[in-house]
């Protein structure tokens, strides 16, 4: 079984995961719109790739204001366009337990990046999805998020809290499509400790310290449960964490919320 999907816009597509998915889907037949704020790796992953199989445009997703018009472009130079993959993020160390180290304003620019930033891309997208979907076409939007959604580790509280905001808006619109009878797949990665480029500069980091999975390893079992056609694949010690904390409560979101509207009527529905 291969990828289930042939164009992929990738965000955050200059290293790390990222990286490494573009570099593995471009065999696979899939080709890839690289994504990302360095222009050169841009450029190197398409030369390595090929002008036939892969492009790259520049953005910086933090600029939210320049999204919608990304999209716009993205959509008329792409209209067989058929996966969005948001995978980019950043992570801070913070320790409130010394106040006086704790920069605000990382704090604001990790919320923007790592879930701002990926709901407006959805947003921008979700029209050109709902036609495309209505014509009988198969598309997705994949989310890159982490263990630390569900067991927060408190050297980067504010990472951990921004990727369980970015999940509950994962399983939110899921049904929110579900329920408007709109076959847009919504799907999650779900990250282990993973050896990129992420922790660098952190304390104790270092090139002769970067423990967890080797990215290339993470890539292929990621990839095999998407071409399985899992919703969610979470990977290594992803795995156990992800189906004893998030499990369940994606199987009770969508009854929960039929409930809801059972009882409620009106209130609290789009119905």
């Amino acid at each position: 079984m291969a990828f289930p999907y042939k164009k992929v816009l990738l965000i955050g597509a200059t290293s790390g995961i990222g990286l490494e998915l573009a570099e593995q889907l471009v065999p696979q037949g899939v080709h890839v719109i690289a994504v990302g704020r360095r222009q050169d790796r841009l450029d190197s992953f398409v030369a390595k790739a090929g002008e036939a199989k892969a492009s790259g445009v520049a953005l910086d997703i933090a600029a939210i204001d320049k999204i919608p018009a990304f999209a716009k472009g993205i959509i008329d130079a792409h209209p067989d366009l058929d996966c969005v993959f948001l995978n980019a993020g950043v992570q801070y160390v913070m320790d409130f337990s010394k106040p006086q180290t704790v920069d605000l304003a990382k704090i604001q620019h990790e919320m923007t990046v790592n879930y701002i930033s990926m709901v407006a891309l959805t947003h921008a997208f979700v029209p050109f999805f709902q036609e495309k979907a209505a014509r009988g076409d198969k598309v997705a939007f994949i989310y890159t998020t982490t263990a630390l959604m569900s067991l927060p580790y408190p050297m980067v509280l504010n990472y951990s809290a921004s990727k369980a905001a970015l999940h509950a808006f994962i399983i939110s619109i899921r049904e929110q499509f579900k329920h408007a009878r709109q076959p847009i797949g919504v799907l999650e990665l779900v990250t282990p400790l993973v050896q990129t480029e992420l922790h660098n500069g952190q304390p104790g980091w270092g090139p002769d310290f970067n423990p967890g999975m080797p990215v290339v390893d993470f890539v292929k079992a990621s990839l095999a449960g998407f071409a399985a056609g899992d919703e969610t694949v979470a990977v290594g010690q992803a795995k156990a964490i992800f189906d004893e904390f998030e499990a369940e409560k994606g199987r009770r979101v969508g009854p929960a919320w039929a409930a809801i509207r059972k009882a409620m009527g009106k209130a609290h529905t789009f119905d």
